[in-house]
């Protein structure tokens, strides 16, 4: 039987950090060249990096994606051929012996890839940096180049051009020195007799290609595959498939958010990072430990202090997010877990004077009735509307819903729910049996400051944060921190630029009411106090205190905490799906860039 261990902290301003200080030096990330052909991939004897964007020059070799050979890519053009080239040296070999401090040149890994030129006698450190400087040599002057022979104690490459009746004699020969840890170059025939046509696909390897994107993915994560086989088109004068290029960016975006498992290892020095530079903000992060003591994460919870004390939407009527979480599966017992942390951070007790809008789902359902008892449990309007949809669609149908929806008293509801049921009694009945108390503006209670009949807010979080749920755990709790930091601050530099005391969507609304209501004042009696009394100097408080940076994870502490690994994957059935899945209502709707297309579908001739 699996054992679920959690550890909750809230910190406090007790919170003690110097027993988590790192010992190790710190890097200075502003030092460090972001493209890859200024620094090697060492293989052993450094280190990684803790920071992901501080890992480009360490090695990624191991456990990649492709699973390429240490030296050489086996599933490119050209490398590994089964032609061998006799390893003694021939009348025109030179060799320069094993000598060590004869004066030969070292080469210098931080030249710019273009630059680089192998030179007869040069010691480099391993057979995988000679592979990398005849490659960038290769790539640059637009000669092809096969790699006959490439181990551990030797590298032999020569001119891969095809031409049988002048063949090429380009050749380079290098092995290991015997009294020096160096690789060097025994012989060297230099100079070309081919001709240069930039035929060097073999050479460019996703491997070789995601070193050079790091930089464009950094700046536009979403660059597309197309747009990377442009690039390399015009920057390398070589074209690559789709797929080389889509197996390149999987790759660099590897590179730049770490592994999956280095996340997951990590997860316990990012919860006391939080704690340590946000005090009072509520971490919890569970983990499962299985009988061999295996510890797998299971789950993590994540709740700002300067967001606490919020209600789902400010001031403005516009979103506001309070705390979210990541669970291996959505269920009862994580949604129970949730809503009781979210209870204890807002001192929600049994829910009373509280709302929430959910779309019905039923692990959901019962967590509430457990840990809020007596909070408001609305449905969200949109998706009663849109399993109406299905068997009554049309314009009528869509306008006689909302209109019963958005009512405001039960007469005007049962007026409108007549009108439906003179049209289709089934359509009727239909709705009826969807509890319209909880998602008819007209039965909600009148003691809470929500009027919302549907759950839009969740789905625009949803959106914004579409890009970052693909991502791996910490590099997406991370992007949804940055974006929330970012958010506080301009929001509160807008809310400085208000002339009025009241908000923008307050007097929006209120114009509205007064296209029909001339002489209606506004009175602590009225249904928009709420907007009105909190005008500008409530929605400023809201954003007053912000979200705290962050250490890098090069300053994160290390915990003594067991590493745990990544959750057990579900396999569904069907293939995966990326996009968000949008409501067969959201191409109507009036902010959609995508609307709805004239078919024939459906019409019977």
């Amino acid at each position: 039987m699996a054992v679920e261990s959690e550890v909750h902290h809230e910190s406090s301003e007790e919170y003690d950090s110097e027993e988590y200080e790192d010992d190790e030096e710190v890097l200075d990330t502003e030092h460090i060249d972001v493209e890859m052909e200024e620094v090697d991939f060492k293989t052993q004897g450094k280190e990684r990096c803790k920071d992901a964007f501080l890992n480009f020059g360490y090695d990624y070799e191991d456990n990649e994606v492709d699973q390429d050979n240490d030296l050489v890519d086996e599933d490119e053009e050209g490398f590994g051929s089964e032609e061998e080239i006799d390893d003694t040296a021939g009348a025109n070999d030179l060799d320069l012996g094993d000598a060590v401090g004869a004066g030969f040149p070292i080469h210098e890994p931080s030249v710019k890839w273009n630059k680089m030129k192998p030179l007869l006698g040069e010691r480099y450190e391993s057979p995988h940096q000679l592979q990398k400087c005849l490659t960038n040599y290769a790539i640059k002057s637009g000669y092809n180049i096969k790699f006959v022979k490439c181990d551990t104690v030797r590298l032999t490459a020569k001119c891969g051009s095809k031409m049988k009746s002048q063949p090429c004699s380009f050749r380079v020969h290098a092995s290991s020195m015997t009294q020096d840890r160096s690789f060097q170059i025994k012989t060297l025939v230099d100079g070309h007799k081919c001709v240069r046509n930039f035929n060097i696909s073999n050479l460019l390897s996703p491997r070789w290609l995601s070193r050079h994107f790091l930089k464009e993915l950094i700046m536009k994560p979403n660059l597309k595959c197309k747009e990377m086989q442009s690039i390399i088109r015009t920057k390398f004068h070589c074209g690559v498939s789709w797929s080389k290029a889509y197996r390149t960016r999987c790759r660099a975006m590897t590179i730049i958010d770490g592994k999956l498992t280095e996340h997951y290892a990590r997860v316990w020095d990012n919860y006391h990072e939080l704690l340590r530079s946000n005090l009072g903000s509520t971490v919890q992060v569970g983990v499962t430990v299985n009988p061999d003591q295996t510890t797998y994460f299971h789950r993590m919870y994540l709740c700002f202090k300067a967001i606490k004390e919020a209600i789902g939407r400010d001031a403005n009527n516009q979103v506001y997010p309070i705390a979210w979480a990541i669970v291996d599966i959505e269920n009862k017992a994580n949604w129970k877990w949730f809503l009781e942390l979210l209870t204890e951070d807002l001192n929600l007790l049994n829910g009373g004077g509280f709302t929430m809008i959910s779309d019905q789902h039923k692990g959901l359902l019962e967590a509430t009735k457990e840990v809020l008892p007596n909070v408001e449990h609305r449905q969200c309007a949109r998706h009663i509307y849109a399993n109406f949809r299905k068997t009554y669609y049309g314009v009528e149908f869509k306008n006689m819903f909302w209109a019963a929806s958005l009512s405001t008293v039960e007469s005007e509801f049962l007026r409108k729910m007549d009108d439906i049921k003179e049209v289709n009694p089934n359509a009727y009945e239909h709705l009826i049996a969807r509890h319209p108390h909880t998602w008819c503006k007209a039965f909600f209670r009148t003691d809470v400051a929500c009027e919302a009949v549907e759950n839009g807010i969740a789905e625009c979080f949803n959106a914004i944060i579409l890009d970052a749920r693909k991502k791996p755990l910490l590099a997406m709790f991370e992007e949804i921190r940055l974006y929330m930091m970012d958010r506080f601050y301009h929001m509160l530099q807008k809310a400085e630029k208000w002339e009025s005391v009241v908000c923008p969507a307050a007097i929006k609304k209120m114009n509205k009411f007064g296209e029909d209501l001339r002489n209606w004042n506004v009175n602590p009696s009225g249904p928009s106090i709420f907007e009105a009394r909190n005008g500008l100097e409530g929605f400023k408080a809201i954003y007053a205190n912000n979200i705290l940076p962050v250490n890098g994870r090069n300053l994160w502490p290390r915990t003594s905490y067991i590493k745990p690994l990544p959750h057990l994957a579900r396999r569904m059935p069907g293939r995966p799906t990326l996009k968000r899945k949008r409501h067969v209502t959201a191409s109507q709707d009036k902010y959609s860039q995508n609307k709805m297309k004239v078919t024939g579908i459906g019409r019977t001739v």
